[in-house]
């Protein structure tokens, strides 16, 4: 039995919180299916030689119980006279949790205590609830035999060193336990990144928040976010979470505390909200928001570590009967506290521990008669730096949604509207990746197909230009010459007439006694607004050009938006050229027998010595790389015609056009 010595060192408060160990009567045990069903799946586990294993209870779900009925279980299976379960606990109240489920369940069982000044009595135990900090330090009262059976409590406390001596000292430190160890928890992440998996070798049984709410064992909760613009990113993490200093300097703010205060007011007005949890960021953050709630005559009271035990029952006690309004802690009310009452929930503490937010909401989906919804409301900023929140919880980045007493059912439209977006883009860019891939094997079978020069006509100079102009228009287009890029190839790369791109955005055609004709391109806003010049121009006698600083007279010959219309205009004045005495019989095609013939090496010799000198003044960072021995590669496979062209451009621009050809070479080798 548990020492009634002990119930003497409790206050009258405490000693009313023990009255249920005088209990006698059975109590009709009717389990829920899902805790019938994850004591199965422990039993089954423990069957088949799964000794250390876990259990995943969203908050609410009645471990408590469980592990009750699941103690009684294994202790009737086991066929043994005496069978002993401790169950270790790492706060009081849920040890004095633990006793009372057990003893209102199974009133035959003696249940003992191993917490500060109690001491049980281990032969006539057949449960002892036991503290880890006190169990810690009597280890050496108990035999390696003394238990059967071990039950840890929020167990994602486990992986820390004090566990670790307790499981060391009852043979369960590794998979050859000789006992079932049996770990429950809201969540099995733990903040200091230390590994379950020295403790737990298989999570056996998971039901989370979402599923307990969808089945209706937990209370609908409506989610509000208000952006109060925090800014996070300096605050720095302490065990994986926000330091408690740096956070509230952050967080506890004239401007933030009074949001805090006109979000309840509002609330409280809208939804008669009488009963609300409020979680901060330490003593001093909930001291403040206390003045200030009770300075607008609101009943507000607060719990943190230094509350002496009789005064936070009492609080507690008052809370839960409605004398206080709203009830304000820092960390105290996150794990082993049943108030199943809180209509509201107060996130003014932000976080980036998952497994706190789980233990916070937690607080308020518990049913309760006088709630048909718990209402969370949480602080959030701009700069949220891994913050997360309930959206995070039900698979949406919360960091993007901003929520207004939206429901589960809300939540999964979002989160379905959200995964039809990602589907509709992660498609996208599988098209946009397939038409790059399709657009790069065209642009190389055009390096393939076409000569160097012939490459420096079109207006793209690279793969991305080469793309973008594609991209947009498609392959038929650009077949069809519909657009911009399909007339320049057509009328200008794909010409019978030798053009030479001498500018970005002009090109140019040898005529004879010193006659040549020019394009000129005005880029507009649009395709439409593309104006084509063609242009005449004559060159002047040499004295001529002395006197007037001239080389060549220029005279406007056609202008149109049509690429096309300038082309009929290049083929009149090629015709009407012919018909002149001085011009007949001259030939201005570019594939004349002529033109085909390599190049001569004075040709050659020539354009080497261009391109070298355009290499060598050209920054480092926009230069071609091109090696000698590429540059003797083309110019040994240079034909007269290709000669001709490029000289006649070198004539009129110096620098743009051998660019242009060392560009597109240095392509053809890549």
């Amino acid at each position: 039995m548990f020492c009634r010595r002990a119930l003497a060192l409790y206050s009258p408060a405490r000693l009313r919180v023990f009255q249920f160990l005088t209990i006698r009567s059975y109590a009709v045990i009717s389990l829920r299916p899902y805790q019938q069903e994850c004591i199965d799946k422990c039993v089954e586990s423990i069957n088949r030689g799964q000794k250390r294993i876990g259990v995943s209870l969203a908050t609410g779900s009645g471990k408590t119980v469980i592990f009750s009925s699941l103690i009684n279980q294994l202790r009737s299976a086991s066929g043994h006279v005496k069978y002993r379960a401790l169950v270790l606990v790492h706060r009081r109240e849920l040890a004095l949790q633990a006793c009372k489920v057990l003893k209102t369940l199974f009133p035959h069982l003696d249940v003992q205590v191993e917490m500060g000044r109690a001491h049980c009595n281990i032969e006539s135990a057949d449960v002892i609830v036991a503290s880890v900090q006190s169990l810690i330090r009597r280890l050496d009262r108990y035999d390696l035999k003394d238990i059967d059976l071990m039950i840890i409590d929020e167990a994602h406390h486990a992986a820390a060193n004090s566990y670790q001596q307790i499981l060391k000292h009852f043979g369960a430190a590794d998979k050859t336990s000789p006992i079932p160890v049996i770990g429950f928890s809201a969540t099995f992440e733990r903040a200091d990144n230390k590994a379950l998996s020295s403790v737990m070798d298989e999570i056996v049984y998971h039901r989370g928040i979402i599923e307990m709410i969808d089945d209706k064992w937990l209370c609908e909760g409506r989610f509000t976010t208000v952006d109060v613009r925090l800014d996070l990113k300096d605050v720095s993490t302490t065990a994986g979470d926000f330091n408690l200093d740096g956070l509230s300097r952050v967080v506890n703010t004239r401007e933030i505390n009074k949001v805090v205060l006109h979000t309840y007011l509002q609330k409280k007005r809208d939804h008669k909200l009488k009963s609300t949890l409020l979680f901060g960021c330490d003593i001093k953050h909930i001291e403040t928001l206390q003045e200030l709630f009770q300075n607008n005559n609101i009943n507000a009271q607060f719990v943190t570590a230094q509350t002496r035990q009789t005064e936070r029952d009492s609080i507690v006690e008052d809370f839960k009967n409605g004398r206080i309004e709203v009830l304000m802690n820092c960390g105290i009310f996150t794990e082993g506290t049943d108030l199943p009452n809180v209509d509201s929930v107060f996130l003014c503490r932000p976080t980036r521990s998952r497994s706190l937010l789980v233990q916070m909401i937690g607080r308020g989906l518990r049913l309760h008669h006088t709630k048909d919804f718990c209402h969370i409301v949480d602080f959030v900023g701009a700069s949220n730096v891994g913050v997360v929140s309930f959206p995070t919880l039900a698979g949406i980045d919360g960091t993007n949604v901003d929520l207004d007493e939206a429901t589960m059912l809300d939540l999964e439209k979002i989160k379905e509207e959200m995964i039809l977006k990602q589907r509709e883009a992660e498609l996208q860019q599988q098209k946009e990746h397939e038409n790059e891939l399709l657009i790069h094997q065209k642009f190389q079978e055009l390096l393939k197909n076409s000569s160097a020069f012939d490459l420096t006509l079109t207006t793209f100079e690279d793969f991305l230009s080469f793309h973008k102009q594609t991209a947009m228009i498609g392959d038929q287009q650009a077949l069809n010459y519909n657009s911009e890029l399909g007339r320049e190839m057509k009328y200008l790369r794909e010409s019978t007439y030798p053009w030479v791109r001498f500018a970005n955005d002009g090109w140019a055609m040898p005529l004879d006694m010193g006659h040549h004709l020019r394009i000129y391109k005005e880029t507009g806003k649009t395709e439409a607004h593309t104006m084509y010049t063609l242009k005449l121009y004559t060159e002047f006698p040499y004295k001529v050009r002395q006197e007037l600083g001239m080389r060549y007279k220029p005279q406007n010959v056609k202008k149109a938006h049509d690429l096309g219309v300038v082309a009929a205009a290049v083929d009149k004045i090629v015709q009407e050229l012919k018909m002149s005495p001085e011009m007949s019989g001259k030939k201005y095609r570019k594939y004349a027998p002529w033109r085909l013939a390599p190049a001569t090496p004075k040709q050659q010799a020539l354009i080497k010595t261009k391109i070298l000198n355009v290499l060598s003044k050209v920054g480092s960072k926009k230069a071609p790389v091109l090696s000698k021995s590429q540059i003797d590669i083309y110019l040994a496979n240079l034909t007269k015609g290709e000669a001709s062209n490029l000289l006649f451009a070198t004539n009129l621009a110096p620098i743009y056009p051998i660019k242009a050809l060392c560009r597109t070479v240095s392509y053809k080798f890549t």
